[in-house]
């Protein structure tokens, strides 16, 4: 009796397991995780090197691949990443990481990530022979703009290893933001030993990469100008879970209709057309917006006449509400953008708030359009000038933007007398132009690649390497590097705010319209993270609801 008993009991408990494993398995297939997700590039990335990429379809790939000391999770909260916790001293001076020792690269011999990690790979954006046009957030860390000038070798860099899995990260000045910044590419570790190995490669093909992310490239994924295919890391032990199996980048043409996309399934969330905004109207879809770029006209104060101030401010004077009117009454400002009162976009944010609510707002001035042309005339014959030189205006070639253009082309002939012709380009184009300086006035987006005040503001110093408008003001460089060094948050804000005002005051950029950035999900998945102004997603946290 006893050994039939014990028999039952073992039967019994055989059935309990495979019940709860079929449960278990179940809920595995059910709760939409394990899933591929797939999402658009709208190009090819240029570099997966973290410390070198600074285009968005890099970052995204990147987000994903990689991790730095934090991450964000699926709200846009800083989450532990490859470090499990830090702490900084009393005045934010300096900041210690512990790094977890399960954090290891997706090279064969599963080599551990270690503070050496960041150490090379801040050492290396910084060194002026790197030539990184990201190394500017770690301008913070103490010698790490004598670095970049070549003033002092990378070794000065206030970052030091304690031991394998600790890091001390010492600061030019107090910096309670720091932590913040850690989740971007610039900030993730690179492996020295591996680095050496790719000779001048690294990050330009998935033999030259090595990651340690939430997702690693899937063999042979990287299929240059068609897709970008990667896989969930086996071994990654972060914070939270890798819920997508697979994590596909398509690339696309140009021309591609990303709402369209979205509709047929292809994909499970997208940035969208302007003018499929008013399609999310009385739909499911969710979305996320945020108005991260401004518009406006852009100046080469190196060009003849340009340089003078009265006539940016006269030809400025001209674009009043009316001149942004069309014969029909109707705004000519694209559907779904919005009139740009300041420079800096409304969806910045400072210390965790909103930039916009602490410094206020309304810098933009306004000049008379009555006294706009006698103005004109006098500065001109402060030079020597008789009439106007000609003038060239480039702009996006978009039906809506040029139509905007020849109205306020109009009304700089109406007002000056002063005719202006206007060359559409494509972007790429566009921006060439701009970073040759080969442009005398451009309509042009201020898009910050990051969620910072001082990311639009230090584009017009003096020492900027594509500085747009070739400005170079020391009185202006000053209030940058105040806005930079010092550590009380009035004292910060009141120095940024000067700073765009100057820009306005001097109208070396004028804003038009803002640009809003719809990231659209369909209705049957959540938890992806879309990331402000440098335009990445997090997929870690992806999954499909009901």
């Amino acid at each position: 009796m006893k050994k039939t008993s014990a028999f039952i009991k073992i039967i019994a408990l055989l059935l309990t397991f495979t019940v709860m494993n079929g449960l278990l398995a179940s809920c595995s297939r059910d709760d939409g995780t394990d899933k591929a997700i797939s999402y658009s590039l709208t190009d090819e990335p240029k570099n997966l090197d973290p410390q070198m990429a600074s285009d968005n379809n890099s970052l995204l790939v990147i987000r994903n691949i990689f991790e730095g000391l934090t991450r964000y999770d699926q709200n846009g909260s800083i989450i532990p990443g490859v470090a499990e916790d830090w702490s900084s001293n009393a005045d934010y001076t300096e900041y210690t990481f512990r790094l977890r020792k399960n954090a290891v690269w997706s090279d064969e011999n599963k080599t551990p990530v270690t503070a050496h990690d960041f150490v090379f790979a801040w050492r290396r954006a910084l060194d002026p022979a790197t030539k990184s046009t990201t190394c500017s957030a770690l301008f913070p860390i103490k010698n790490a703009r004598a670095v970049n000038s070549g003033e002092v070798k990378p070794e000065s860099l206030g970052v030091t290893v304690i031991d394998d899995y600790t890091l001390k990260v010492s600061m030019e000045y107090s910096y309670a933001e720091f932590v913040l910044q850690t989740p971007n590419a610039v900030f993730m570790p690179c492996n020295e030993a591996f680095f050496l190995t790719t000779k001048g490669h690294y990050g330009l093909d998935d033999d030259y990469i090595i990651s340690n992310g939430p997702f690693v490239l899937a063999q042979r994924g990287w299929n240059h100008d068609n897709y970008v295919r990667t896989l969930r890391n086996p071994n990654y032990a972060g914070h939270n879970k890798v819920a997508p199996r697979v994590l596909y980048f398509g690339i696309r043409s140009a021309d591609t209709d990303y709402f369209q996309l979205l509709e047929n399934e292809t994909v499970e969330s997208a940035v969208i057309e302007t003018e499929n905004i008013i399609k999310l109207e009385g739909t499911d879809y969710k979305y996320t917006t945020v108005t991260d770029t401004t518009w406006g006209f852009l100046f080469n104060v190196e060009k003849p006449a340009l340089e003078l101030p009265a006539i940016r401010r006269s030809l400025m004077a001209c674009v009043t509400d009316e001149a942004c009117t069309g014969a029909d009454g109707k705004s000519l400002i694209p559907y779904g953008f919005e009139t740009a009162n300041d420079i800096i976009p409304p969806s910045t944010h400072i210390n965790g708030q909103l930039y916009r609510e602490l410094a206020g707002g309304g810098f933009k001035e306004t000049f008379s359009t009555e006294t706009a042309r006698s103005n004109m005339n006098k500065a001109l014959a402060s030079v020597e000038l008789r009439r106007m030189p000609n003038i060239t205006l480039i702009c996006p070639d978009d039906e809506q933007v040029i139509a905007l253009m020849h109205r306020i082309m109009r009304s700089w002939q109406q007002h000056l007398y002063v005719y202006v012709n206007i060359e559409p380009l494509d972007m790429t184009t566009m921006q060439y132009r701009i970073n040759l300086g080969n442009y005398q006035i451009a309509f042009y987006p201020i898009a910050p690649s990051k969620d910072d005040p001082l990311n639009t503001l230090n584009r017009f110093t003096s020492d900027y390497p594509s500085n747009p408008a070739f400005l170079k003001h020391p009185a202006y460089d000053k209030l940058v590097e105040m806005a930079s060094t010092r550590s009380n948050t009035e004292d910060v804000l009141a120095a940024m705010a000067a700073a765009e005002k100057y820009l306005n005051s001097y109208v070396i950029f004028y804003p038009v319209y803002y640009e809003v950035t719809y990231f659209v999900m369909r209705p049957t998945v959540s938890g992806i993270y879309f990331s402000p102004f440098d335009g990445a997603a997090d997929f870690t946290n992806c999954k499909f609801v009901e």
